[in-house]
């Protein structure tokens, strides 16, 4: 067995043994843990509030965590390999910075909310729709310059630009924004998984899967593309399209 699948096993029992342990520990105590499997397989506990915890706290995080860990994995050896560069990632190229700033338009200038014409939108998916749009606003702006600097260095360090100049952004709203805002907007940069629901898990779930097997079908082009450009212009890879 080479050390690659080696290396695969280890880390998917590691994965396993945490997720079991996300399930069996917390605040709360449920003492037997036979208990907490028996609930998941739809039988009941000793206490009805530990259903509750397992089903609407415990398993939705675990999920959101396993899901999440995988999505953000699978970007970063992404974008690593398009620009041939080991610190190539979501957070250096400023999408996370973009994702902030429109959570920081949607709270901050907002209200937590988003209105237009008829539509309104508020909460949960208010917050949800600012952080892509804002990300994908930034991942159009770095394509964009892709096509006018041709150095993947370079390309980088714009990335870098991007995010100073998109957390300066945030800065100033924060100075602009009510203590409420601003108060909100901090606990939403720390960050959790607990803002995902067992009802909304199907959806999550789907959205997050659905990508990375999308991701899977740049396997091949992405391999090419670290022979070199042309190399992989030779194989019929597309290069515009890849990167």
């Amino acid at each position: 067995m080479s050390k690659g699948w080696k290396y695969g096993i280890g880390l998917g029992v590691v994965i396993l043994l945490l997720f079991a342990g996300n399930l069996l520990v917390g605040s709360v105590s449920i003492p037997p843990p036979a208990d907490v499997f028996r609930i998941l397989l739809g039988g009941e506990g000793e206490k009805a509030s530990w259903s509750f915890i397992l089903w609407e706290s415990r398993l939705p995080q675990a999920l959101t965590a396993l899901l999440c860990g995988g999505a953000l994995a699978v970007c970063g050896l992404m974008l690593q390999t398009a620009f041939k560069n080991p610190l190539a990632g979501p957070s250096i190229l400023g999408i996370n910075a973009g994702a902030s700033l429109g959570v920081a338009f949607v709270m901050l200038l907002f209200g937590g909310s988003i209105t237009a014409g008829g539509f309104s939108l508020s909460g949960f998916f208010s917050v949800l729709l600012g952080a892509f749009i804002g990300a994908m606003l930034i991942m159009a702006l770095i394509l964009f310059f892709s096509t006018l600097i041709k150095s993947n260095v370079m390309l980088l360090i714009t990335g870098i630009m991007i995010g100073y100049i998109a957390s300066s952004a945030i800065a100033l709203l924060n100075f602009f924004a009510t203590a409420e805002g601003v108060q909100s907007y901090m606990i939403w940069g720390l960050g959790n998984f607990g803002g995902v629901s067992l009802q909304q898990m199907p959806a999550f779930a789907l959205v997050t899967i659905v990508g990375l097997f999308g991701s899977l079908l740049l396997i091949k082009p992405l391999n090419a593309l670290l022979l070199g450009e042309r190399y992989a212009e030779n194989l019929g890879v597309n290069i515009r399209r890849v990167r």
